[in-house]
C-alpha cells in the first residue's frame, strides 16, 4: 500500500473509532414522593405539568414502572442494578446518625459510566450513605456533588432535622462536594435547576454528560415547615381547592419548570439530540401520615411505605429523540434496578452479569414485551414482602394499615376551572424547544393520556390487609387498585409465588435496626452540619 493510501486509510479509520466511540448524554432527572396523579398526563387536570407530559408525549412514557416504596431502597437499586434487600439496603430510610451506606465492594452506575469516559455529575439527593467518606457521591464515581445528603430538607435553610432522645437535633445537610454549602441561598429546587443547567453550559461536549438531577420536590420538610413554595406562585393556583395540596401543587409547578429549564439548556448547548432523557419518582407519594406532603396516588392503593400499587407503582418516562417506539408508550413491566443495565446498554457499555435489572433499551424502543416476569418488594425492618409475578401480586407479613388504604381522592376538587391543558402544553418551555427540533407531538396526545389514566371501581367488600394468617392475592393487570383479593380461588398460584418468594427473601442482607442515635454524629460536633462522623 502508499504512502498516500495508508495515510487515508489511517484517516477513514479514525473517522469510524471516532463515531463508534461517541456515545449519548445521560440526564436522569428523579422526583422525591411525587404520586401518580401527581402528572398531569396521568389525567388529572389540577396540577399540571406541561413539560413533563410534552417530553412523555414526545418520547416514552412507562405505564408499568415500578420502584421500591421507600427513597433509600429505590436509590440504592437504581444506582446498583440490584434489589435493595441483596445489598442492605432496604426498609425504612436512612438516617444521618446511622452509619450505613451502599457497601463499597458493590460498583455503582455512575463509576461504570465514568470508566467508559464520561464527566459524571449529581445535583441534589443521595441518601445512601453519609456516615463515613467513602460512601459519599465523589467516593462512588461521581466528579462531583452539589446537594443534599440526607432524605430531605428544608427548601430555604436547607437544614435536617432527627428526633432523638434528648429531643430535636438539626443540621445544615447542603454540600458542595465535601464542603458545607453555607453561601447559598435561594429555593432549594431553582438553586438546584441553576446548578443543573449550569454544569450542562460549561459541559465540554468532547465527552459524554451523564448528570443525575435528584431533586428534594416534592418532598415535605421539616416537621415545623412541611409544605413549602413560593406565596407568589401558591396564590396563581388558588383555583386547586384543597389548601395542602395548593402548596404542594406549586412544588410540582417548581418541578415542572425545572424539567422545561434543563431540556432548554441541553438545546442552547446543541446536546438535546444526542441526550437521553429520563425522568421518574422514587417511589408514591405519601399523603398521609409521617412527612406527609398531600400527594395523590388515586386511585391506586396505598402510599409511600407500602407494597401496595400506589406505594410502587410510579411515573416514569424516556425521552430520546431518535426513540423508534411510534406509540409513545410502553406496557411492559420494568423495575428501578432496570435502569443500570437499560442505560449501559443505550450507551453501548457492557453489562455486569451479577446484578437483578434487566436491559430493556431495545425492547422500549421497538414496543416489543418486556423480558421481566417478576419483582420483589422485601422489609424486613417493618415485616412485610410481596412478590409480583406475571399478571398477579402477592402481599405477605404486616403492613401499616394506615399505609395500605385509598387516599387522596378527596385531594383532587378544583373552584372552578383549572388553566386550560392544551394551552399549557403549547406554551411550555419544552414543547417549544422540541418544536424547534421538529420532534413535537400532535393531538393523538389524548390517545396516549388515556392510556395512562387509570379508573378503578370502588371495593364491594372489606379490602384484604396480609399478616402472619393472612396473605393478599390480586391480578394487578385486571384489577389495578387492588380491590378484589384472589387467594382463595388460586391456592396453587399463592403456593407457587409464596415459594419463590421465600427463594429471593434468601438472598437478602439482613438490615440491622439502628437501636438509638449514634452521638457521634451530632451536628453540634461539626459546626452544625450532617457531615461524616466515622
Amino acid at each position: 500500500m502508499g504512502s498516500d493510501k495508508f495515510l487515508n486509510f489511517l484517516v477513514v479509520l479514525s473517522g469510524l473509532l471516532s463515531c463508534e466511540a461517541k456515545r449519548p448524554n445521560i440526564v436522569f432527572i428523579i422526583a422525591d414522593d411525587l404520586g401518580w396523579n401527581d402528572v398531569s398526563f396521568h389525567g388529572s387536570n389540577q396540577i399540571l405539568t406541561p413539560n413533563i407530559d410534552s417530553l412523555a408525549y414526545s418520547g416514552v412514557s412507562l405505564g408499568r414502572y415500578y420502584s421500591h416504596a421507600i427513597c433509600t431502597p429505590s436509590r440504592a437499586a437504581l444506582l446498583t442494578g440490584k434489589y435493595s434487600h441483596v445489598v442492605g439496603m432496604q426498609g425504612y430510610p436512612l438516617v444521618m446518625s446511622e452509619d450505613r451506606g451502599i457497601p463499597t465492594c458493590v460498583t455503582v452506575l455512575p463509576e461504570y459510566l465514568k470508566k467508559a469516559g464520561y464527566s459524571t455529575n449529581l445535583v441534589g439527593k443521595w441518601h445512601v450513605g453519609s456516615s463515613r467518606e467513602e460512601y459519599l457521591p465523589t467516593s462512588r464515581g461521581f466528579d462531583s456533588h452539589f446537594g443534599h445528603r440526607s432524605g430531605y430538607m428544608d427548601y430555604y435553610e436547607y437544614t435536617y432535622e432527627e428526633t432523638w432522645s434528648i429531643g430535636k437535633v438539626s443540621g445544615m445537610t447542603l454540600f458542595r462536594n465535601l464542603t458545607a454549602a453555607w453561601d447559598v441561598k435561594g429555593y432549594i429546587t431553582d438553586v438546584y435547576t441553576e446548578q443543573a443547567t449550569t454544569i450542562i453550559k460549561n459541559h465540554d461536549t468532547s465527552t459524554p454528560l451523564f448528570l443525575l438531577v435528584a431533586h428534594v420536590a416534592p418532598h415535605s420538610g421539616n416537621e415545623g415547615s412541611m409544605l413549602q413554595a413560593p406565596p407568589d406562585l401558591v396564590r396563581q393556583l388558588r383555583y386547586v381547592e384543597s389548601p395542602e395540596r395548593r402548596i404542594f401543587a406549586a412544588m410540582v409547578k417548581k418541578l415542572d419548570d425545572s424539567v422545561g429549564d434543563i431540556v432548554q439548556a441541553l438545546h442552547n448547548k446543541n446536546m438535546l439530540e444526542d441526550t437521553i432523557i429520563v425522568f421518574v419518582s422514587d417511589n408514591g407519594g405519601m399523603t398521609t401520615g409521617v412527612y406527609n406532603n398531600y400527594a395523590s396516588n388515586y386511585p391506586l392503593r396505598g402510599i409511600k411505605m407500602s407494597p401496595f400499587e400506589g406505594g410502587i407503582r410510579v411515573t416514569g418516562l424516556l425521552w430520546a429523540a431518535n426513540l423508534n417506539n411510534t406509540s409513545h408508550y410502553w406496557d411492559g413491566y420494568m423495575h428501578v434496578a432496570d435502569w443500570l443495565p437499560t442505560l449501559l446498554s443505550a450507551a453501548n457499555v457492557p453489562i455486569p452479569k451479577d446484578i437483578d435489572g434487566i436491559d430493556h433499551w431495545k425492547n422500549i424502543n421497538s414496543d416489543s414485551a418486556s423480558e421481566r416476569t417478576t419483582m420483589y418488594e422485601i422489609d424486613d425492618y417493618a415485616g412485610y414482602a410481596s412478590i409480583i409475578y406475571g399478571d398477579y401480586k402477592l402481599i405477605t407479613g404486616n403492613v401499616t394499615k394506615s399505609f395500605a388504604t385509598y387516599q387522596g381522592g378527596n385531594l383532587t376538587g378544583i373552584i372552578g376551572d383549572s388553566p386550560p391543558y392544551g394551552n399549557a402544553l403549547v406554551e411550555s418551555t419544552v414543547y417549544n424547544v422540541l418544536k424547534s427540533h421538529d420532534l413535537t407531538f400532535d393531538t393523538k396526545y389524548e390517545c396516549l393520556r388515556k392510556k395512562t389514566t387509570i379508573k378503578c371501581d370502588k371495593p364491594s367488600a372489606p379490602i384484604c390487609f396480609p399478616d402472619k394468617d393472612t396473605v393478599c392475592l390480586y391480578n394487578i393487570k385486571e384489577d389495578p387498585c387492588e380491590t378484589t383479593e384472589l387467594s382463595a380461588k388460586h391456592p396453587d398460584l399463592v403456593c407457587e409465588m409464596s415459594s419463590l418468594l421465600r427463594a429471593e427473601a434468601a438472598r437478602r442482607m439482613p438490615r440491622v435496626k439502628p437501636t438509638f442515635r449514634n452521638p457521634l454524629s451530632a451536628p453540634s460536633r461539626f459546626n452544625y452540619t450532617w457531615d461524616v462522623w466515622i
